[in-house]
């Protein structure tokens, strides 16, 4: 199916180092076989791509722009690595209807599983490599078809990796890339396998992440209209001050913002749960997370015109995943009996986060959660927002018997159901069930009158 790279992978750059050079070409690949040619048109003919592109960059790119469309349309660049023809099954994994197949049976998910295996096995490295492999996790987070997407986002990371995209300063498989395209489309492909391991890790806790956490020098990506039309422009830090006017943020890099800050909150939660960091030192961290998630989730908003009505599609991942790492530290200090707290004192801090945390879940359930909810908008992240949402609109009718929350709830119900071209809405949906927050929505209110009858 795949023959392996010509050169073979240098055995040096594991063996010894002092004996290995970096390879020039940035992929150790062929061109695609004949037999691959041929299974690939089955599913994408010629005719079929432009049909597909137009697909996948007004869908999946809208809110996870990796992929270089000018890049991609090369052909001579497609000629040289049979990973492009992988690549091309991933999209439109990504954008078919499953026609009545479970997600995880669909024949083209089984065949782009398999060709990503093979062509792992020859020991091919190359950028459309590991594109596809984010596509599949983004298939299979998409679908709640666990615990593939863990492993497979780990597969990506640990390519990338090898191809020394996480760190300028780690060991370089290949030279520095020959054009400004391919090195922000790296980045990018990069940032994206950040973003996915971010996510998909939410809610599994004590697990390493597959991606480190950002070198000092890591630079966001660049501004989203220009690269779309090939534009060189400068790129901005991660860790800055602030930001220069020069070259005005785009919606991914407020993405990958809002992916590594939920990466530091899993921490903070994770650091909390063993009790084995100062809680004094804990506690001022998340205050401080609490502080700059607002601060972005408020720079977001007014970025995309929120408060106007205004939609802008790309910009509702980052609002969705900024929101999810909200949900996830309130939740983690919101409760008295939290773990971490019952085998310490009691500071200040715990009761100053926990009110912080109540009022935010509060928030994220009457306001925040109906109004994203208002979206029409496919994105797979919206899914853990509308589930967050629900949980805390659950607690205040349980606690509270707050009428209005019955309302958000309704709202919360409706969100996962429009998401419903999404397997992990459905999942969602029957864990509410599953917990009876779906009862909460029509049952009868408790009020002062019911009691004295």
């Amino acid at each position: 199916m795949f023959e392996g790279p010509s050169p073979s992978f240098p055995s040096s750059f594991f063996l010894d180092a002092n004996h290995f050079t970096s390879l020039s070409g940035n992929v150790l690949t062929r061109g695609p076989t004949t037999r691959l040619r041929l299974i690939s048109s089955e599913h994408v003919t010629i005719s079929d791509r432009s049909a597909l592109h137009h697909d996948y960059f007004s869908t999946i790119h809208q809110w996870l722009p990796m992929i270089s469309e000018k890049r991609l349309l090369d052909t001579q660049l497609s000629l040289e690595d049979a990973s492009h023809d992988l690549l091309l099954l991933c999209m439109k994994l990504c954008t078919i209807p499953l026609d009545n197949y479970p997600p995880s049976q669909h024949p083209l998910y089984s065949l782009t599983k398999s060709l990503s295996s093979a062509a792992e096995n020859a020991g091919l490295a190359s950028l459309r490599l590991i594109q596809s492999l984010v596509l599949l996790s983004i298939y299979e987070l998409s679908h709640a078809i666990h615990p593939a997407a863990y492993l497979t986002i780990g597969r990506a990371a640990r390519l990338a990796i090898l191809m020394g995209w996480h760190d300028r300063d780690a060991q370089q498989l290949f030279k520095p890339a020959d054009t400004w395209s391919l090195r922000e489309e790296q980045r990018r492909t990069w940032w994206s396998i950040f973003i996915l391991d971010r996510v998909i890790n939410t809610e599994t806790s004590g697990f390493p992440f597959a991606t480190p956490e950002p070198s000092p020098d890591e630079l966001l990506p660049v501004n989203d209209e220009d690269w779309g039309r090939g534009k060189s422009i400068p790129s901005q830090s991660l860790y800055t001050a602030s930001f220069s006017s020069y070259a005005p943020l785009g919606c991914f890099a407020r993405t990958c913002q809002a992916a590594h800050m939920l990466g530091k909150v899993i921490n903070n939660r994770d650091c909390k749960k063993r009790s084995s960091q100062e809680a004094a030192d804990l506690l001022t961290e998340s205050q401080s997370l609490h502080q700059a998630l607002a601060a972005l989730k408020l720079s977001i908003e007014q970025t995309a015109g929120y408060e106007s009505g205004k939609e802008e599609y790309p910009l509702w991942s980052a609002i969705a995943i900024c929101v999810s790492a909200q949900a996830l530290l309130y939740s983690s200090y919101g409760c008295p009996d939290a773990p971490g707290t019952k085998s310490r004192a009691r500071l200040a801090l715990d009761t100053e986060m926990q009110g912080l945390s109540v009022e935010g879940l509060r928030a994220l359930a009457s306001s925040t959660g109906p109004r994203l909810a208002q979206i029409p908008t496919q994105c797979p992240f919206m899914a853990r927002c509308f589930y967050a949402s629900a949980a805390a609109c659950a607690w205040f009718i349980r606690e509270d018997r707050e009428p209005e929350m019955r309302d958000a709830l309704r709202q919360m119900v409706s969100g996962l159901k429009g998401l419903s071209r999404w397997g992990i809405a459905g999942e969602y949906l029957a864990l509410l069930e599953q917990g009876g927050t779906l009862k909460l929505i029509d049952a009868e209110p408790i009020t002062v009158d019911s009691l004295s009858s």
